[in-house]
């Protein structure tokens, strides 16, 4: 007999979204910033991400008010707004950067662990297989219900914000407005040397920046879980202020305390600024089990999130119906076990020794896919405003132009290579949508077969040039 499900909260919601964004971007953004910006150009990066951040978030909201029925957000959105087959994209693409950002985040995990552990350091091989527990330790946590695994996020988001804080209060001692304020800023980058130009810089640090902001949406995603729209709107504007606000003074505390081309060398640049602080050597330490918690808290929201994608999209139809089976306590099961099987396949990749190298090509392919799905829902957001032209204001139509144009720019900034990959993963997962709708006894419409059939020629072809060395990764 299943049992009743109890509705998430507010602060549930919240720290759901801020365990998903909160990851490890927040201790590696100040490193992977620095290396393609300088401080005065990241700032201009982060007021352009934040506002486009803002906007994505505004739609969210928007979305949440107008269309209280549509539950799993992010999804729903797409499918309502355009139709069966971007419904599925959006929640293939949205699930794939789930798993994809757990690959990530269990590279940098280890990749922290060693750092850790010095001459001690872990094999390859013994990470994938304390990599692989972990995983399936999430997959029993989760099949135990849910709110479970969104209550233990709560108190690991709590957790991994201990070293955030310590981070802020006792950095900002640490402060020199000169290596603040770089010469030159506008021509040369201070950490290399190379020339630059303030819009290159605000172009390159942009994957970065997004990375970061990736989770926004989380309350929207879980809003059929949530005890109410009210609680899901009010949890996307907290969350993602609060992230704005700490990524933000992160990046200036770390910039005018460290030297630009230090902080771009650093393994890990967080834990040089806490050790010039009154704590000593004992913050370098305290930064890295930091990273260690925070990396595994975002892993377990991110689990929480592309399932609860993959089932309302097989309830839907637009996956086939073994993604919609639950058990008693209301966990997707065959949705988390697809999930964790994909993990674990991609996992392979941190039996490199190159794990800083996995990390990033796994997040940028992540924000990739990911902006899809909120191109999606921005457009779907524009569809609402100009269907309800006449009985509301103006401004709700700018908003959803601006989120927008701001998903078409972080497409353009993340470079060619990574959306090859990404029609990859969109014309693989196309051949789960065919087998949905057969289950259905129904046929993709003709379009849909059109745009089917460029993808899987385009993944065909994709697949050539890697294996030829035509494409390198």
């Amino acid at each position: 007999m299943q049992q009743k499900e109890e509705k998430l909260g507010l602060w549930l919601l919240v720290f759901v979204a801020l365990g998903s964004m909160i990851g490890s971007g927040i201790f590696n953004s100040p490193k992977d910033l620095i290396r393609v910006a300088n401080p005065q150009g990241t700032l201009v990066a982060w007021v352009t991400g934040g506002l486009g951040a803002l906007m994505l978030a505004l739609v969210f909201v928007y979305l949440a008010t107008r269309k209280p029925g549509l539950k799993s957000g992010i999804y729903a959105y797409a499918r309502d707004g355009f139709g069966d087959y971007m419904g599925f994209n959006s929640a293939w693409g949205y699930w794939s950067v789930g798993w994809l950002g757990n690959v990530s985040y269990l590279a940098l995990f280890f990749k922290t662990l060693n750092d850790l552990l010095g001459e001690r350091a872990l094999s390859p091989f013994t990470a994938f297989l304390i990599g692989s527990a972990l995983l399936w330790f999430f997959y029993a946590i989760l099949m135990a219900g849910i709110r479970e695994g969104a209550i233990l996020n709560f108190i690991v988001t709590t957790a991994k914000l201990i070293p955030i804080l310590l981070i802020i209060f006792l950095g900002i001692s640490l402060v020199k407005n000169d290596l603040f304020l770089t010469t030159d800023w506008q021509s040369r980058l201070a950490s290399t040397g190379e020339p630059t130009s303030p819009l290159l810089q605000v172009k390159e640090a942009m994957a970065v920046i997004l990375w970061c902001f990736v989770g926004v949406e989380a309350a929207s995603v879980l809003s059929a879980r949530a005890k109410s729209q009210q609680v899901v709107r009010l949890s996307i504007i907290l969350s993602l202020l609060i992230v704005l606000a700490v990524y933000m003074l992160i990046t200036f505390i770390a910039m005018s305390s460290v030297p630009a081309r230090e902080l771009a060398d650093s393994q890990t640049p967080l834990a040089l600024i806490l050790e010039r602080t009154v704590i000593g050597v004992a913050g370098g330490t305290i930064i890295k089990l930091g990273i260690m918690v925070s990396v595994l808290g975002a892993s377990l929201s991110w689990i929480l999130l592309s399932v609860e994608t993959l089932y309302a999209a097989a309830k839907d139809g637009v996956l086939p119906q073994t993604f919609r089976k639950i058990n008693r306590k209301g966990t997707p099961v065959n949705a988390l076990l697809l999930t964790q099987c994909f993990t674990q396949l991609f996992l392979l990749s941190i039996l490199s020794p190159q794990l800083n190298e996995t990390y990033l090509a796994a997040i940028t392919i992540a924000t990739t896919l990911v902006l899809i799905p909120y191109l999606l829902s921005s457009l779907y957001a524009v569809k609402v405003t100009l269907s309800r032209w006449r009985k509301e204001s103006h401004h709700h139509l700018v908003i959803a132009l601006l989120g927008t144009l701001y998903s078409l720019y972080v497409i353009y900034t993340v470079g060619l290579k990574y959306l090859f990959l990404s029609v990859l993963f969109y014309g693989i997962g196309s051949l789960l949508f065919i087998a949905a709708k057969r289950e259905q006894k129904q046929q993709p419409k003709h379009w849909e077969w059109a745009v089917i059939i460029l993808l899987l020629a385009g993944s065909t072809g994709i697949i050539a040039g890697i294996l030829t060395d035509r494409i390198q990764l």
